[in-house]
């Protein structure tokens, strides 16, 4: 084979979610693909903690940050992404970053991504988690919501940050908001 086989970009994943989540909107009233955009930023900003990804891990990475809530929040299921040819690396994040419907608390839910997650869709949940709890953005909700989501966030996010650690992520498990990796 002289040219690699096509494959599909973090372009076609935005594209994707776009139309998938289009007319969706967040808690705090903002079209949904905007929270999508800012997970996009936060993985490539906690990707510099891996030097040693190639172009191409990197650009799964952001597949899966557009992707993360495809299937768990549209009707868009695996089969439609695998037919609109994304990798399986980027599907097996997509699986790993769809909440298990019922089965699990939330808790195990990311104990379980911090176990047996790939360093991809650990950092993808923790630029998730890290833009959900944004003060600016929780700062738009009701109080009692608000404190909910400090409770739910923060702890996860400390489990993902020592996970992503443990699997090579070079940023401190207690990088805060903000803070880029050393």
């Amino acid at each position: 084979m002289i040219l690699p086989p096509l494959r599909r970009t973090a372009a076609d994943a935005q594209t994707v979610a776009t139309v998938v989540h289009r007319g969706q909107v967040d808690k705090a009233g903002r079209p949904y693909i905007e929270h999508l955009a800012r997970v996009v930023a936060g993985v490539l900003r906690l990707s510099e903690g891996c030097p040693s990804w190639s172009d191409l891990e990197r650009d799964e990475a952001v597949q899966a940050a557009w992707l993360h809530d495809v299937v768990e929040d549209t009707s868009y299921g695996f089969g439609h992404l695998a037919k609109e040819g994304f990798s399986d690396n980027v599907l097996t994040s997509v699986a790993m970053l769809t909440k298990p419907g019922g089965r699990f608390t939330y808790a195990a839910w990311i104990n379980n991504i911090a176990k047996v997650g790939t360093l991809r869709a650990t950092l993808v949940k923790l630029a998730d988690l890290e833009d959900n709890s944004d003060p600016g953005r929780l700062a738009l909700l009701a109080a009692e919501t608000r404190e909910q989501l400090i409770l739910k966030y923060e702890p996860a996010k400390a489990s993902l940050r020592t996970a992503a650690a443990a699997k090579g992520w070079l940023g401190s498990p207690t990088t805060v908001e903000g803070d880029r990796p050393r």
